[in-house]
């Protein structure tokens, strides 16, 4: 596996640099320190409470999400009733008729088995004191059932566009990765959706996107690199993605697999697992000049 992901950072290291580079600042602002919060996949921006986030673990953890502040210390817990999450891998949220919804993305699949992955959609929960745990209850959560229209495939990324409200699922290990749409936004608790590719990137091992809050940007990551593609007026988000991209300075961290916009465009934030006995931490980056771009 070592070698193969050393293969991997230097065949693509190579192919990536005509990218056009974009610097930006990084400040680790917190230290994961809460047990729960061992191995997270997924990061977004709560629209909620500004300055929070919501977050979870992958594989291995039950159906559940952590609301933390952007020091990344534990506000609340939520609990999905009866849903049995077997791989979840990212977050995101997007906002219909006045209220906003969590999208908890159930998509990994690292033997390429199984039948349908799923989508768990309900609306953003109150807290109401720190450290407590809550429930989210089954008849307020949405169940989509997703099947690729030819195999299984490993999937840790989905983003919901704001404009027309279609999320987009990005896969993994292909060298040229595939992107799935999906009308979220309509779809009723147990709908079957059958995935067809709508777009390809020339990346791999994708794990973890998200959009910019107006819409204009898009931030893909790998677990080397990260990706901006800018969203021109009246673009969809094919036609963006099929579009150059910029490649944003990035360190790489440990077992890192999150990524979410802030409120702004030109700041983002990334969190990583709690890998090897190492730390995790929650960084936040400000991207320099992006008005120029």
């Amino acid at each position: 596996m070592k070698f193969f992901l050393a293969f991997i950072f230097l065949f693509y290291s190579s192919y990536w640099s005509w990218a056009q580079n974009i610097t930006v600042s990084r400040e680790a602002v917190g230290k994961v320190q809460d047990s729960r919060m061992n191995e997270l996949s997924g990061l977004i921006a709560s629209k909620r409470y500004a300055g929070k986030f919501w977050t979870h673990n992958d594989s291995g953890d039950s159906a559940r999400v952590f609301l933390i502040d952007e020091m990344a210390q534990l506000k609340a817990v939520f609990n999905l009733e009866g849903i049995t999450a077997t791989d979840v891998e990212d977050i995101a949220m997007f906002q219909y008729e006045g209220r906003n919804y969590i999208v908890l993305a159930d998509i990994g699949d690292n033997r390429a088995v199984r039948a349908f992955i799923q989508l768990y959609i309900f609306e953003e929960p109150s807290y109401y004191e720190e450290g407590e745990t809550y429930f989210v209850s089954r008849t307020d959560i949405r169940v989509l059932k997703l099947a690729y229209d030819d195999k299984p495939r490993d999937a840790e990324a989905i983003f919901v566009d704001p404009v027309d409200l279609t999320c987009y699922l990005i896969t993994k290990r292909e060298f040229n990765v595939g992107v799935y749409s999906i009308p979220i936004a309509t779809l009723k608790d147990n709908d079957s959706i059958i995935l067809n590719r709508s777009a390809s990137l020339p990346i791999t091992f994708v794990t973890a996107a998200d959009i910019s809050r107006s819409g204009e940007y898009i931030l893909v990551k790998n677990l080397t690199h990260v990706f901006l593609w800018k969203r021109n007026v009246g673009q969809t988000v094919v036609q963006t993605l099929n579009q150059p991209y910029l490649q944003v300075n990035y360190e790489a961290e440990p077992q890192g697999e999150a990524i979410c916009f802030a409120e702004r465009d030109d700041v983002f934030y990334t969190i990583s697992e709690r890998v090897l006995g190492l730390d995790a931490y929650l960084y936040r980056y400000t991207i320099d000049l992006l008005t120029s771009y």
